[in-house]
């Protein structure tokens, strides 16, 4: 079947003037990249869809956070949905989880090029270039099923144009109004298809058409799922904002011409990229070495057209007097230091450095054979994988507690990390017990 040509782009969890977490230290520099930098991959992405002259811009929730109250968010808005229709761009916005219609402020004059989708609203949408329909959209996930208009080829003739072709048809999932915490952190992106109406599923009546393009709703990870004929896809996110956001940030310029398939582009937009990379130390690794390795590390990642800083997590596992070294912040900056002087010379954007320590299990990399050392070890691993929450148990089975204490030592221990704690009980064992034989049976 022949469509109607056209691109547009697909953004969603823009949350401008949202600031990123789990950030320690860093220099003031980057601590403004940070501030600013939703609001600059939004900056990007209105420039972006100027440079790739698309029809449309549809942004799928989660664009702020109405409880972050941000005026900058506002400003950024009102100026980039005013530059889009200074070029008769469209702007189409559909309403998510942390920015609900309520939050929009409808009763502000808002450009004329945007239009905003409320959950309830059931009808097909034409969206136009000029006069002429290039695509359609049409919200479900929270209306009843029974309203949702299936395109009837008889009934619609009006949307082909002269050379015969139809307009692409999108569908936008949004957050059910009933849909609770619980079940939204259950929710599954491959079990998607189980909530499609069956208006928009496929079957042998050749006069009617499925959905061509199916926006998801939920998450912030990007994703595509073939469906038959068409594609269901969730952009992700633009920006992202910490360590577990790091992979496929962007957002998704969509090609249709009129005979081949949809084509889908990943654009990033993001100036700030959150980069853990792992490395595993061996007992006799150098710094010079390890050095070279994170040199080696980041020099394989190519920068995005519009990054201006990396934060990088070092991953480092292993053992060795070098990681013990590790734990030490003045070690880790004298270390970061001279790799930054190493690649001066390199195109890479400004560096942030953290460090996640993990030590290999003391039994695997053994330098002393001790017998007590060896039972020392075997009663720390068997505390620990033996009990799903091994410091909670420690504290419940300390009798001499009054149950006042115990509360405030298991909340306590709640944000304590256990893998921390056990690797250094390994360490501090292995120190204090790395004794001759000889010293053991004299003692």
């Amino acid at each position: 079947m022949s469509y109607v040509p056209t691109r547009f782009i697909h953004a969603a969890n823009l949350r401008l003037d949202h600031q990123p977490q789990g950030v320690a230290t860093i220099s003031e520099t980057a601590q403004h990249l940070l501030e600013d930098c939703t609001l600059n991959s939004f900056a990007n992405l209105v420039q972006c869809c100027l440079d790739q002259s698309v029809d449309f811009l549809l942004l799928t929730g989660n664009t702020f956070v109405e409880s972050d109250h941000s005026i900058r968010a506002r400003i950024a808005l009102i100026d980039g949905f005013q530059k889009l229709a200074s070029h008769n761009i469209p702007v189409l916005v559909i309403p998510g989880e942390s920015d609900p219609l309520s939050a929009w402020d409808l009763q502000y004059h808002w450009p004329e090029n945007v239009t905003f989708f409320s959950p309830g609203d059931h009808d097909r949408f034409d969206i136009l270039r000029e006069t002429e329909t290039v695509a359609t959209l049409q919200l479900f996930g929270s209306a009843p099923a029974k309203t949702y208009q299936t395109l009837k080829l008889k009934q619609r003739n009006q949307l082909f144009n002269k050379q015969n072709q139809r307009p692409l048809s999108i569908g936008c999932m949004t957050p059910a109004s009933s849909t609770n915490a619980e079940e939204s952190a259950t929710f599954e992106l491959d079990s998607f298809s189980l909530a499609v109406p069956e208006a928009f599923q496929s079957d042998d009546d050749s006069s009617e058409v499925a959905v061509d393009y199916l926006s998801l709703s939920k998450g912030t990870s990007h994703h595509t799922f073939e469906m038959q004929p068409g594609v269901a896809h969730h952009p992700g996110t633009a920006q992202g904002l910490n360590f577990g956001e790091y992979q496929k940030n962007g957002v998704t310029l969509a090609i249709v011409n009129s005979e081949a398939p949809l084509e889908l582009r990943r654009i990033k937009v993001a100036p700030v990229r959150w980069l853990p990379l792992e490395l595993e130390l061996e007992p006799h690794t150098s710094t010079a070495h390890l050095r070279q390795q994170m040199k080696s590390a980041l020099l394989s990642r190519k920068p995005g057209k519009h990054e201006r800083l990396w934060m990088v997590c070092w991953k480092l596992s292993g053992s060795g007097s070098l990681l013990d070294a590790l734990e030490d912040a003045t070690q880790q900056e004298e270390l970061t230091s001279a790799l930054q002087q190493e690649l001066k010379q390199q195109q890479v954007p400004q560096l942030e450095h953290t460090f996640q320590l993990e030590f290999t299990p003391i039994q695997q990399h053994r330098e002393s054979g001790t017998e007590l050392t060896d039972s020392y070890l075997r009663q720390v691993e068997s505390f620990r994988t033996r009990f799903d929450a091994p410091l909670e148990r420690l504290i419940s089975r300390a009798g001499h507690l009054d149950p006042q204490w115990q509360q405030r030592l298991t909340s306590i221990a709640a944000e304590l990390d256990e893998a921390q704690i056990f690797n250094t009980a390994i360490r501090n064992g292995q120190s204090c017990l790395n004794i001759s034989t000889d010293e053991e049976h004299h003692s």
